[in-house]
């Protein structure tokens, strides 16, 4: 089965043909690319709004393939930039609607601690974890366990200092990824850095992360409509107006 994967919860790009056969995952085709903050003045407009689905289009012609021969859509779900996350969604969905193809997502955090299980030793608790601005991280809690990852805790946007509160009687850890490098002063100490571990999500651990839920399926509309991303926190406009704005606003 081929699957187009994208990963969108950071300002990477990810995007990757990945062959779903009996011996597991096969990566066909993948691109990375990374997005500046802020477009340099008069420079080209960055985003993944503007990559997508070019990123995907460029994939398929370098395989030798075309659109129609992707059989199955596997998504990223977050947490991460809200606009981000959004954009690849929404992206992802409507190829799989126009198409009429199957379509999961995975935990962004969860591909991000399944590539790092290889480089950790075994037990040892995985600790992905994203910038989320405003002095937090968005964190996840992995453990590797028969070739798969296994939550321990559910995935939450915390301060350093409770970042490693929650760590407290779970054993050894190790902290990965731009959230960690973000706050490396704060963590190291009681979180060590695992060597080779994941900055970013990648495309290719998602659709193996979506694969069981891919394998045979049919395309389900109500499935489809009702894949949202896993934002963890509430939005800008949320916390700001949590009854709402304008005419049809809850009352106090």
């Amino acid at each position: 089965m081929l699957v187009a994967a994208v990963d969108t919860a950071t300002l990477t790009l990810s995007c990757a043909l990945v062959e779903l056969g009996p011996s597991g995952p096969s990566l066909l085709a993948d691109r990375t690319e990374h997005s500046p903050a802020r477009p340099p003045p008069g420079g080209p407009a960055g985003g993944h709004g503007v990559k997508l689905p070019g990123a995907l289009n460029d994939l398929l012609v370098a395989a030798d393939l075309k659109l129609p021969d992707i059989e199955a859509y596997a998504v990223g779900l977050g947490p991460g930039s809200f606009t981000g996350l959004r954009i690849g969604l929404a992206t992802w969905k409507g190829l799989a609607y126009a198409n009429r193809r199957p379509i999961a997502g995975a935990s962004s955090l969860a591909a991000m601690a399944a590539q790092a299980a290889e480089h950790a030793a075994a037990g040892a608790l995985l600790v992905p974890l994203l910038d989320a601005r405003k002095g937090e991280v968005y964190a996840g809690f992995y453990r590797a366990a028969a070739g798969r990852v296994e939550a321990v805790h559910p995935e939450a946007a915390l301060a350093p200092t409770a970042l490693l509160d929650r760590l407290a009687g779970l054993g050894a850890a190790v902290g990965f990824g731009e959230g960690y490098q973000a706050f490396r002063v704060e963590l190291a100490a009681a979180l060590p850095p695992l060597a080779g571990g994941p900055a970013t999500p990648s495309a290719f651990q998602v659709a193996a992360l979506a694969a069981p839920r891919l394998h045979g399926a049919p395309f389900d509309q109500k499935a489809l409509s009702a894949l949202e991303p896993h934002y963890v926190r509430a939005s800008e406009a949320e916390v700001k107006f949590p009854r709402g704005l304008g005419p049809g606003a809850a009352k106090a």
